[in-house]
């Protein structure tokens, strides 16, 4: 995609963020965004425009600092995790539990009572009665087990808001290009990724534009990015598996 004669400023040299993020702050309907590295602190950014009613859309790749699970971070918070409750299995569970409750009850108050026998009546016979004592706690055990192992909940993952995470590597081809769009009004591109070092401390170029041609472009290459049919994507759902924790019950 080529546009000529478009009215814009230009910036080089560090702080080339410093006007990006003030505009982004200042959005009313839509920021997207479209960086292949991305500083998870600023992510908090994008999740506060989101709280504010503001939609995001964002386009990154697996080169982000959590990608391989740092729960501790912001991306990690773009990932919601949903729980399906087998509600059947739930019940069958809960009489388990219960019944080895009783058979907890049971089994110690038959030690209590052999050992109050074998102190009366002074009769190794007595013990013989803690076979059927050994039976009942290996019941118990038997039916702790299944408890433990039954699968009573499942999993699936869906998104704060809509993103896409392509995966780079020297197979494919990587999205490289960095572009910022808010309100579908303001657009910048240049070296700068959404990140603490390219917002604030490198050298970098950028450019801002208001160009109504201009941003009628850069909206529909945004699209063809978002929806690009050839480049493998990470899977939300395997990500989200590494991220957190599943119990099963």
């Amino acid at each position: 995609m080529f546009y000529n004669n478009a009215l814009c400023d230009i910036y080089i040299g560090s702080g080339a963020g410093k006007k990006l993020m003030n505009d982004m702050k200042g959005a009313k309907r839509s920021v997207k965004i479209v960086s292949p590295f991305l500083s998870p602190y600023l992510i908090s950014e994008l999740i506060y425009l989101k709280n504010n009613n503001v939609d995001i859309k964002l386009i990154t790749t697996n080169n982000i600092e959590d990608f391989y699970g740092y729960r501790e971070k912001n991306i990690y918070k773009l990932i919601i995790q949903n729980r399906n409750t087998n509600v059947q299995k739930q019940k069958i569970r809960d009489k388990w539990i219960n019944f080895t409750s009783r058979l907890s009850y049971i089994g110690f108050s038959l030690i209590a009572l052999l050992m109050v026998l074998a102190y009366y009546f002074k009769n190794v016979e007595v013990f013989f009665g803690f076979v059927p004592v050994s039976i009942i706690f290996l019941l118990q055990r038997l039916y702790k087990t299944k408890i433990k192992k039954m699968r009573i909940y499942s999993y699936y993952y869906t998104q704060l808001f809509p993103f896409k995470v392509y995966i780079a590597d020297e197979k494919t081809s990587i999205i490289h290009s960095k572009i910022y769009l808010i309100d579908d009004q303001i657009a910048y591109m240049g070296s700068l990724n959404f990140t603490q070092s390219g917002t604030q401390f490198n050298h970098e170029t950028r450019i801002r534009t208001t160009d109504v041609n201009a941003i009628r472009e850069i909206i529909k290459e945004i699209d063809l990015l978002f929806e690009h049919p050839f480049l493998p994507i990470a899977d939300l759902q395997h990500w989200g598996k590494k991220i957190y924790a599943e119990p099963i019950n």
